[in-house]
């Protein structure tokens, strides 16, 4: 089997493979006084255990709000046994002692009746690690029941107001300076990565290691993981700070039907709902976005059922997106998959009307040197088009056709521009460093954080 790009999401993304759950906690809701921005008349939540290691563990929550639509919320629960959680996507956390408060993030606080939040996490234990029994919604327990309607009237009126305001100023100044210092480069730095949150929570030398992979610009995952007008409007937040920041915004979108042929990132949107999918994504574009579009669909054509028309998604993709501002890439595997011949003819089946360029190497961990010389072979062969390198864990190159979390693997050459003639466009980090290829080699679910990796890519990288 040729070497397959894993992708993963972390702040923002949803884990796209399979959830094993070692355990799994399901509980509803009644109808108490809240002081969020509206109050659920009713939830249903849902705790998951999807991996658990010595000392650590991931897990997801999803709670369903079964009563009137949310404008922002707020979670909480208590871990019984101590446990504590080092980084958290799909949301802002903070604790004290056990007990856990999640917020909405900007892009997700909307949520209507029968909407689900999901938020995902690593976390560390000791001893035990029992999982809660009881979640509030917006000061609402949920136990899985409903009740009548006689909070509306008073909840309406008083939460509208005094939170939209007070929130939405006092965030954005403290937040903007302090957490996200963008360094000199083109391309922005996000603080809502799962990174970022590894490298505020650490100390010593793991801060100094983690800082290298959490203040460096990477790409924001898109998928099926959450809806599509959840997506756009965490598309449209992503995009607009990045425009705000004068830095441009990369984007990797990851939803095609069949995709991965069912492996560790399986999944994908139906074939039915793909082009309303990318059009409403694309909606949320703010500025000019570089856009990697589907890692692997190329690579696997044909390779297994479920794909539709691929050749045809992926050039109505492209200029849906196009048309909304971004500059895109087409994905073309790795130079030790395809050849370069077999490739080129694939990336011109799809046409460059609405596509700068291809990109290669994306969450594959072959050489620079060797990505680049199998690129300007493509370039050569698709009338000179341009290409992008994802160097994000190549510093040690490859071991052999070990794809899925080999070790002794190193940061690469961190993102830059290039305009050296060769065709080259970009190097960029398109996969996220730290997050996991999957369950394979002792690591956790796809696109979860894994620190003990993060750790050891920043340690072997050779800047």
């Amino acid at each position: 089997m040729p070497p397959r790009t894993k992708a993963a999401p972390a702040v923002g993304r949803k884990i796209v493979a399979a959830l094993a759950a070692s355990a799994v906690v399901a509980v509803g809701v009644t109808a108490l006084t809240s002081t969020a921005a509206s109050a659920a008349a009713g939830c249903r939540a849902d705790y998951t255990v999807t991996n658990q290691w010595p000392g650590g563990f991931g897990a997801s929550v999803t709670v369903t709000n079964l009563g009137d639509p949310l404008s922002s919320w707020n979670l909480r629960w208590t871990f019984p046994n101590g446990q504590s959680i080092q980084s958290l996507w799909n949301g802002q956390v903070s604790s004290s002692g056990s007990q856990i408060t999640v917020t909405n993030s900007p892009w997700n606080g909307s949520v209507g009746t029968n909407g689900a939040i999901q938020v995902g996490f690593n976390g560390s234990w000791s001893g035990s690690n029992g999982a809660p029994t009881s979640f509030t919604l917006n000061g609402t327990t949920c136990t899985g029941s409903v009740t009548g309607p006689t909070q509306q009237p008073t909840q309406q009126p008083t939460q509208q107001p005094t939170q939209q305001p007070t929130q939405q100023p006092t965030q954005q100044p403290t937040q903007q300076p302090t957490q996200n210092p963008q360094p000199s480069g083109d391309f922005y730095v996000d603080p809502n990565t799962a990174a970022y949150a590894a490298w505020q929570a650490a100390s010593g030398n793991d801060k100094a290691l983690l800082a290298k992979i959490a203040q460096t610009p990477q790409a924001l995952w898109i998928g099926d993981w959450a809806t599509a007008s959840a997506t756009a409007e965490q598309v449209r937040d992503y995009t607009g700070r990045a425009r705000a920041a004068g830095k441009t915004a990369q984007i990797v979108v990851y939803a095609i039907p069949g995709r991965d042929c069912g492996n560790y990132s399986g999944g994908g949107v139906s074939t039915s709902e793909y082009a309303r999918w990318v059009d409403t994504v694309a909606a949320g574009i703010q500025g000019n976005p570089w856009v990697i579009l589907e890692p692997d669909a190329l690579a696997q054509l044909g390779d297994c059922d479920g794909q539709g028309d691929r050749v045809g998604f992926l050039q109505y993709a492209a200029k849906s997106l196009t048309a909304k501002g971004a500059r895109v890439y087409i994905d073309a595997g790795n130079s030790a998959w395809l050849s370069a011949s077999e490739a080129a003819n694939r990336l011109n089946r799809i046409g460059f009307s609405n596509a700068v360029g291809f990109s290669l190497n994306v969450s594959n961990y072959r050489t620079t040197a060797e990505a680049k010389a199998y690129g300007q072979q493509i370039s050569q062969l698709t009338g000179g088009k341009k290409f992008v390198i994802d160097t994000s864990r190549n510093g040690n190159g490859a071991t052999g056709s070990e794809w899925c979390n080999p070790s002794g693997r190193a940061l690469g050459d961190r993102p830059t521009k290039v305009n050296d003639g060769s065709g080259l466009d970009a190097l960029l980090w398109i996969k996220r460093p730290g997050e996991s290829d999957g369950t394979c080699n002792g690591g956790p679910a796809a696109g979860a954080w894994w620190q003990a990796m993060a750790l050891e890519l920043a340690r072997n990288a050779k800047w």
